[in-house]
């Protein structure tokens, strides 16, 4: 069973594989050639695109923006709920924070940078896309914390160097789960 946010990183990890590896053909150049959850610790070159999901923000784990936290009573408001954070007897909610950390290695491709972008938009936008459409609904941990609902809140994506005609693209996913805990 484990902990909600571990169920999490596994579910996103499996809805990514499979639908960015598994059904794009191995000859399409915006195929995941590997898929991880947690640190990605290979060699960026082989397998050229990359994806690792992982819960808060391993690459700024201090940031408290990136940080599980309780939700307010103005939270609640602002998802249009009538429910009294903490209230006695009926748990409380939570916001299960994450990240998708990706990338795209054109180093001995040799394409154009007009080519290369064109591939690392659509593998980002793909991600995106179906980082979105993870059910998480029906996750419940040892614990009693129950998913609800995956959000996608902020996403960058950027060229990051590379010698001529060897395009180097990174970028991450900023995920959010509305979870709840019962007392």
């Amino acid at each position: 069973m484990s902990q909600i946010s571990h169920l999490i990183v596994l579910r996103l990890r499996d809805q990514l594989l499979s639908e960015m590896r598994t059904k794009i053909p191995s000859s399409d150049p915006t195929r995941a050639g590997d898929v991880q959850a947690y640190r990605f610790q290979e060699s960026p070159l082989e397998p050229v695109n990359y994806l690792w999901v992982s819960s808060g923000n391993p690459l700024d784990p201090i940031n408290l923006s990136a940080r599980d936290g309780r939700l307010s009573a103005r939270d609640m408001e602002n998802l249009n709920m009538n429910i009294p954070d903490g209230e006695i007897g009926g748990g409380h909610y939570w916001w299960r924070k994450g990240r998708i950390t990706l990338g795209c290695y054109f180093v001995l491709k040799n394409y154009k940078q007009e080519v290369a972008a064109d591939y690392a938009h659509k593998y980002f936008g793909r991600a995106v896309y179906y980082a979105e459409r993870t059910n998480v609904a029906d996750l419940e941990d040892e614990f009693g914390e129950r998913a609800y609902y995956l959000w996608v809140y902020a996403s960058n994506f950027y060229e990051g160097g590379g010698p001529p005609a060897q395009y180097i693209w990174r970028g991450e996913i900023a995920w959010q789960v509305l979870t709840h805990r019962p007392y």
